[in-house]
């Protein structure tokens, strides 16, 4: 690290910015104004705002009594928020966070603002009216006082006057919250109401010929014209589906298969050869292993037979294709009980096995069982299970601001009234004029009814005149 050029020994060598205690001053009190519930992360976003020439997220003035929850949304950050994001018909869903995270407030709020807004997860844009109108029924007990709360937050005018905004504006969000059923807790997955979800879309698979061969059928239809056969169908569920069998099975087959019994013969006799020799004395691994490959060509010309047999025709009938299945698996067990029965002794747990034994065992492992392994026990591919997405589960309680839908006739009742207000207003509303008493009902007031003929009790009785005893 160099050494420095000039050490400090007095304060006046510090060079202070000059704006810099005009800068510290309006922090200090957009700070007390704002009163955020984290001074740190709310210094940051606003410090970052001036870099990038944004309105800072400041309150006009200090709330009070000062709200103590963490992250809620007030009516001074709703005010502030219309006053940045306007003139934006659809907000970026990107900048409608990073005003909303300016005061700190709770993400989960936003979410569930979205999500009345019918854009979380589906949109990467929200309507600036739609967004403005539900974060403003969040903070109200009825939709009247909401449509007020709209009205003095849009405004320009400063704060005591009319607090007059364009009638198209506070329509639009009018009807918007007319519409929207909230007068009861609602789980949204994925940014879908419960019960409206989308079915999913099931693409079918179409599959695809090679240009080079002709439709099947074309070819069967040409092929068996010229031919003088009878045409047979081949329908049977019951025949394995491996690799090596279907091959087998798809070549056509003429007659009956029938081992030869010169073959027959051949493998006894080796048999009775090889016992004989065994009973004797004992024979050399070499030997043995000769034995063993001598009988495995044999099974191997065997099955070079009844293949050869098998291609002899050009169609094949049910009842061929199951003696084949049958055929090859007496011959896999035929051959395996027959290497049983060469050993001396085939229950090898009761005592150790000697190595000619061992080897003998081997072998037909290695040799015999892996070649025949897929008829023997059939390949079933396996079928990754896709994985589900856990789902994007919001619980949207029942907002009062909003409430349930508005009939129709009370909406074209309003929008009636309205609209020959604004006429001599510059086609502007005020809350004055939804307070006026000649202003129908924006909402369906729900009455209470008392029971004028209910009798008290007279434990609740409460005595006027007399004395008490005790």
């Amino acid at each position: 690290m160099p050494e420095l050029i000039e050490q400090m020994y007095s304060s006046q060598q510090i060079v202070i910015p000059p704006k810099y205690p005009y800068i510290l001053k309006r922090y200090c009190k957009a700070a007390i104004k704002t009163q955020p519930y984290d001074l740190l992360r709310w210094s940051f976003e606003y410090f970052k705002a001036l870099s990038e020439h944004r309105p800072p997220p400041v309150k006009l003035r200090l709330e009070y009594p000062i709200y103590s929850t963490e992250g809620g949304l007030t009516r001074g950050c709703l005010k502030v928020l219309a006053h940045q994001l306007y003139g934006m018909s659809e907000i970026p869903t990107a900048t409608l966070r990073q005003a909303w995270n300016g005061f700190c407030l709770d993400f989960m709020e936003l979410q569930r603002i979205l999500c009345l807004c019918e854009v979380h997860l589906r949109k990467d844009h929200v309507p600036f009216f739609h967004f403005l109108a539900v974060a403003g029924g969040m903070l109200t007990k009825c939709l009247t006082h909401t449509m007020i709360l709209l009205c003095e937050s849009l405004t320009k005018e400063p704060d005591g006057g009319s607090a007059a905004i364009p009638v198209e504006e506070f329509l639009t969000m009018y009807k918007y919250l007319a519409l929207i059923d909230a007068s009861k807790d609602v789980q949204y997955h994925n940014g879908y109401r419960d019960g409206n979800e989308p079915e999913p879309v099931v693409e079918e698979e179409e599959e695809v010929r090679p240009e080079s061969e002709p439709p099947e059928s074309e070819v069967e239809d040409d092929y068996w014209d010229d031919q003088d056969l009878q045409r047979l169908s081949v329908i049977d569920d019951h025949v394995a589906k491996t690799a090596r069998l279907s091959v087998k099975l798809n070549l056509p087959t003429i007659g009956k298969i029938e081992r030869s019994p010169s073959i027959e013969r051949l493998t006894e006799v080796e048999r009775e050869n090889y016992m004989r020799e065994r009973i004797g004395k004992p024979m050399p691994d070499e030997e043995i292993d000769k034995k063993l490959r001598h009988l495995s060509i044999t099974k191997m010309n065997e099955s070079a037979v009844m293949k050869t047999g098998m291609v002899a025709g050009r169609q094949m009938s049910t009842t061929s294709g199951e003696f084949i299945v049958q055929h090859i698996e007496q011959e896999i067990m035929a051959y395996i009980d027959e290497q049983i029965a060469i050993l001396p002794d085939p229950d090898l747990k009761k005592k150790k096995a000697k190595p000619e034994e061992v080897a003998m065992v081997r072998d037909i492992l290695e040799t015999f069982l892996d070649e025949n392994m897929d008829i023997i026990v059939p390949e079933v591919e396996e079928v990754e299970e896709e994985e589900v997405p856990i789902p994007d589960i919001i619980v949207v309680y029942a907002v009062p601001g909003i409430g349930p839908p508005v009939d129709s006739e009370i909406m074209a009742d309003f929008e009636e009234y309205i609209r020959e207000v604004t006429k001599v207003q510059a086609k502007m509303v005020m809350p004055r004029n939804i307070r006026h008493f000649l202003c129908p009902p924006l909402e369906k007031y729900i009455e209470t009814e008392y029971d004028t003929n209910e009798k008290v009790h007279s434990s609740d009785q409460v005595p006027v005149g007399g004395t008490i005893a005790e």
